[in-house]
């Protein structure tokens, strides 16, 4: 998994295992175990024009994702269950919510949800994340500078990939400070933030749009990010700009009662 699609003007657009599979197909990536809450998302148009991202379930019956994969977009065909694509379970949807102030030149307020409709039912292979916990403090929000979080996606995996990865692959990258997120994007802070991995230098590319960015919150894995955008094409190491979720958790609740 590289690097994802994302502004307009860049579009090229756990289960423990003891030690990571490598393939020479993954640039510094790794080949990751089936993560039951993780979503692939195929998003398309009344004349079925689209692309693929991701998204995170959160409960049986809501996907959070980005608001790039649904505005503009009528159905939403959602995989769950496997980490190996043609092993999916795939669900239907033609309802989904976007943030009412998303901007997709700026990637502002980049933050949706599709609901299903039907419950999933949960399994070892089908399961939700948690989300971070209400608040009215909108200063010390998760995730906190040099977390560690986990992102996983069927997105390309190098910058000459054509097609999306048999196989969930998986990265880990850590909370960059502030100043180098919004020096990068000129982001607006508490609602984004950027992470980078640092150690094998993986990043995310086309088709990882919307996949969730999950750390541990008092020992529970925990959705803090989505992912929204990067500087540059793939195949480069510039940190992942990701939205984070905790900033919009009232609006979370509104939509989802969650």
């Amino acid at each position: 998994m590289k690097r994802l699609q994302l502004l307009a003007t860049v579009i090229c657009l756990f289960g423990a295992q003891a030690e990571p599979a490598r393939t020479p197909r993954i640039i510094n990536g790794q080949i990751a175990p089936n993560v039951g809450y993780n979503a692939y998302v195929l998003y398309s148009t009344e004349t079925y024009q689209g692309f693929f991202g991701g998204g995170t379930i959160i409960s049986n019956r809501h996907v959070l994702t980005s608001a790039r994969i649904i505005r503009g977009y009528v159905q939403w065909d959602i995989g769950v269950g496997s980490n190996v694509f043609v092993r999916l379970t795939i669900l239907k949807s033609k309802t989904a919510t976007s943030h009412p102030q998303f901007d997709p030149n700026t990637a502002a307020n980049d933050i949706g949800i599709i609901t299903l409709p039907e419950s999933l039912v949960f399994t070892s292979n089908i399961y939700p994340v948690a989300l971070p916990d209400l608040t009215t403090d909108r200063t010390n929000l998760f995730p906190f500078e040099n977390e560690e979080g986990t992102i996983v996606g069927f997105g390309y995996t190098s910058g000459i990939s054509t097609d999306r990865s048999d196989l969930l692959q998986q990265s880990f990258q850590r909370v960059t400070a502030d100043a180098v997120c919004e020096g990068l994007y000129q982001t607006t802070l508490a609602q984004h933030f950027c992470a980078k991995d640092i150690v094998q230098l993986s990043n995310m590319c086309i088709g990882d749009v919307g996949v969730g960015f999950v750390t541990y919150v008092r020992g529970r894995p925990t959705v803090t990010g989505i992912t929204s955008y990067v500087r540059e094409i793939c195949g480069t190491t510039s940190p992942t700009g990701f939205t984070r979720v905790q900033y919009y958790r009232d609006w979370i609740r509104t939509v989802t009662q969650l």
